[in-house]
């Protein structure tokens, strides 16, 4: 009698394992076709039920930051101040960069955009001019065509976009989560710009990414997002300070070597001309722009510079690739009429935190009202 009941228990109990099994094969099923995240990503309680971010998110330490790294653009910018309804009275300025555009180890009100709000500019004709802080943390020129493409629906009326010597090496352009997140638009922007990227074709999505299975982190990182709304809210803290930053290395090597993760590829050893750089990416960012009467105007960001090296600027950069970037910039300029401003001496050395893009507080405000300034003039 007991071995019968064990048998039946035994066999409600695989009925019930089964069930499951088909439950949750359903489920993935019905998400794989659905794609929920492609809708939830467009929703987003900041700037309806809470304030918007002034910045994207971007946290080594989430849980003290009240915020997280998040991969899906479409979040981003739902969250973002700048998809608030423009002012009638507004001048829109978008700001595109890495991370000293971001504002590492800077609180938000100390951002280059939040520095030229505080000036409360006008245009000529009585707009405010409002900057929108969307640089992000990486040294790449295809993460900023990325976010330009989706900044255009934003209405912007001006884009300024920073730049520097690393973020146009074609070696190191799409080997970040936050592009392997959108290889679909990559490869579009590939197939209709061919861009110069040594890291292309990036590897196909596999099937099981687009099931709940496979995406279970990004619903787990867009809940979370929702969820430190109301601590944004209440601290605007989104970027946790370290107590302690290790200065950026002053005692270079006595080399002459391109700091890069991949080899930078050139076409003659110990040169560098226009083809060895990603300008292609700037060029379709520009015109797509201008295509939505919208104008550019780039800059070359400020770095640190030993002044006495015979070999170095800084750890990046050699003075051969440095100065053969610069001349490259210039002679692109001068060929497509680009609107340019090279700032790269614009800061004291002494202003530099922990990289060689990075600046103090006081430093980054009094460049980003020379950075406008300069941006403004020249219309």
């Amino acid at each position: 009698m007991m071995n019968a009941q064990k048998t039946i228990t035994d066999i409600r109990l695989w009925r019930i394992l089964f069930k499951v099994l088909l439950l949750f094969i359903a489920f993935n099923l019905l998400w794989y076709v659905a794609q929920p995240l492609n809708v939830l990503n467009r929703l987003s309680v900041y700037g309806t039920l809470f304030p918007p971010r002034e910045r994207f998110p971007f946290a080594e330490f989430p849980a003290e930051s009240y915020a997280l790294t998040i991969d899906s653009l479409d979040q981003l910018f739902a969250a973002h101040r700048i998809a608030l309804p423009k002012a009638a009275d507004e001048f829109r300025v978008v700001l595109l960069g890495d991370s000293a555009v971001w504002g590492y180890l800077l609180r938000a009100d100390q951002t280059q955009a939040a520095c030229i709000n505080a000036l409360d500019l006008r245009t000529n004709d009585g707009r405010h001019v409002r900057a929108y802080n969307l640089g992000y943390p990486t040294l790449t020129v295809i993460k900023d065509l990325l976010i330009l493409q989706r900044a255009l629906n934003h209405a912007p009326d001006l884009i300024v976009w920073s730049t520097s010597l690393a973020s146009l090496y074609p070696s190191d352009q799409l080997d970040f989560p936050l592009i392997l997140a959108h290889r679909e638009e990559v490869s579009a922007l590939q197939a209709a710009y061919a861009f110069k990227l040594d890291q292309y074709p990036l590897p196909a999505r596999h099937w099981s990414e687009r099931t709940f299975f496979g995406q279970r982190r990004a619903a787990a990182d867009w809940l979370r997002h929702q969820l430190y709304a109301p601590a944004w809210a209440s601290t605007r803290l989104d970027h946790v300070l370290a107590r302690f930053v290790a200065p950026h290395p002053t005692n270079l090597l006595p080399d002459d070597n391109v700091l890069s993760v991949n080899v930078l590829r050139l076409g003659q050893a110990g040169s560098i001309t226009p083809e060895d750089l990603n300008f292609d990416v700037l060029k379709a960012g520009i015109e797509l722009a201008a295509g939505r009467g919208v104008p550019s105007v780039l800059i070359n960001e400020p770095i640190y510079r030993n002044e006495t090296h015979p070999l170095r600027y800084n750890t990046y950069y050699p003075r051969w690739a440095y100065d053969g970037y610069r001349a490259a910039f210039a002679s692109v300029v001068d060929q497509e009429g680009w609107r340019y401003f090279d700032l790269w001496d614009a800061v004291p050395p002494d202003q530099f935190t922990d990289t060689d893009f990075h600046l103090t507080a006081a430093a980054n405000c009094a460049y980003a009202e020379l950075m406008i300034g300069a941006a403004l003039s020249s219309f």
